[in-house]
């Protein structure tokens, strides 16, 4: 059996191991598998463990690792986050009752 041949939107060859991004959304990842059927040739990209046409991905250099991973946020982060808004709406609070109306 051969390599199927697939291009991305760009008409670069895309391959397994190819590091593409989803041009309608912008996520990225690598493509695991290319196969074909009756409605065409499809790329499986592992972040998302879906189907895509190649025509609608786009090859890019790399990625930060940062970039691709879940964000995980302490404790300590999100106290300081909701610390910050609960201040700012205090703040603005305070002004709205300020204000002095004609009448």
């Amino acid at each position: 059996m051969s390599e199927l041949k697939a291009s991305d939107i760009a008409g670069n060859p895309l391959k397994i191991g190819s590091f593409v991004e989803y041009v309608n959304t912008g996520t990225k990842g690598t493509v695991t598998e290319i196969i074909s059927d009756n409605e065409g040739v499809w790329a499986l990209i592992d972040r998302m463990n879906l189907y895509y046409k190649p025509d609608v991905l786009r090859i890019i250099k790399s990625a930060d690792q940062k970039e691709l991973a879940e964000k995980i946020i302490s404790r300590e982060e999100i106290n300081e986050a909701l610390e910050k808004q609960t201040e700012a709406t205090k703040t603005l609070e305070i002004g709205e009752g300020s204000q002095v109306s004609g009448g």
